[in-house]
């Protein structure tokens, strides 16, 4: 580390949610970006340019060994994120890896692994729970606010055009919907019932020519009856949704997953009285690497680990198995790695 306090980032190739939202947020919040990388050397140094970023290279290899890096931010497409995320690890870097972190749990074991062997911190970057209406509406059902939590339904689908260039349409590089949009209501049924599921069932739809799944729904049970239904697409009109409904009431929040410039609410229906709770903006994608730095920098735990990203694919290849089965997949009790 170059200085007390201070964490160098580098951030694995020049791919667009890195460079349109999440570097500049980055930045915003003094999130220090030392160095960027692409495997066209032109197009890292025009972007380091354009970014003010001090340090650009023509290899991930290459950023992996400057000896400055101490974290690096993986938002390659998802096929290549296993790969890379062993070999940061084997650099020494901490890593935050974009969801989904892995293609399946053997990869997410493997890099839970060896960040653990050397000694370096893995986080999956789920964003959005670091913002302020997710937390309070954890708090909100922990402290029984809507009484027992009985049902979570969580939708994020958006139209996306058929080009065939764009990585979340291309087999080959692990795309599809479930991946890239089903990940995040996966991801909030898992934390706001603090819990895992037992079972899953799931079906999916695949596009002929592009051969990935452009939309879904799964159901999952857990444990002691709760469940919870989630849906995702990339041929839906724009939706983020996300409603918890318990014995005594229930909650809503729209656009729940991407940040917003505007001041946001949850609404809390209770005894058929609607109460709004009005949340100022903030910038999840600056907060989650604000706790990476805290770790790296203090010995800080992260709130969420390598761990958790395991549980969180396990889910993932339930859905894609029910739908490959046509059955309700059951999940073992997951156990921690030692």
């Amino acid at each position: 580390m170059s200085s007390v306090g201070t964490v160098n980032w580098g951030v694995i190739s020049t791919a667009r949610i890195g460079t349109e939202k999440v570097i500049p947020a980055m930045q915003a919040g003094g999130v220090q970006i030392l160095a960027i990388c692409s495997r066209d050397a032109d197009c890292a140094a025009a972007v380091a340019a354009e970014m003010g970023i001090p340090r650009h290279y023509g290899s991930y290899q290459d950023l992996l060994d400057d000896p400055d890096i101490d974290a690096v931010y993986n938002p390659l497409p998802n096929s290549l994120h296993a790969e890379w995320t062993i070999k940061a690890a084997e650099a020494g870097k901490h890593v935050l890896c974009e969801k989904p972190m892995a293609d399946n749990v053997e990869q997410a074991i493997a890099m839970t692994r060896a960040c653990a062997a050397n000694d370096v911190h893995l986080m999956e970057a789920f964003m959005w729970r670091f913002g302020n209406r997710a937390r309070q509406v954890r708090e909100l059902v922990r402290e029984g606010a809507i009484g027992e939590p009985r049902l979570v339904r969580a939708s994020f689908s958006f139209p996306l055009p058929r080009d065939p260039a764009n990585v979340r349409l291309q087999k080959e590089l692990s795309g599809g919907a479930l991946e890239d949009a089903g990940c995040y209501p996966v991801n909030a049924t898992r934390f706001l019932m603090d819990a895992e599921p037992e079972s899953v069932e799931a079906r999916l739809r695949f596009d002929p020519e592009f051969e990935v799944n452009m939309s879904g729904v799964a159901s999952m049970i857990y444990p002691d009856g709760r469940m919870a239904l989630v849906d995702f697409s990339f041929e839906h009109e724009r939706r983020q949704l996300l409603e918890v409904v318990g014995t005594e009431g229930r909650i809503e929040v729209e656009s729940f997953i991407l940040p917003s410039p505007d001041d946001a609410i949850i609404r809390i229906v209770r005894g058929g009285e609607d109460e709004i709770e009005s949340f100022p903006p903030v910038s999840t994608y600056a907060l989650q690497a604000e706790a990476m730095n805290r770790a790296v920098s203090t010995g800080e735990s992260l709130p969420w680990d390598g761990d958790d990203a395991i549980r969180q694919v396990r889910v993932l290849d339930a859905i894609r198995e029910s739908h490959r089965t046509g059955t309700r997949v059951k999940l073992e009790p997951h156990q921690k790695l030692t």
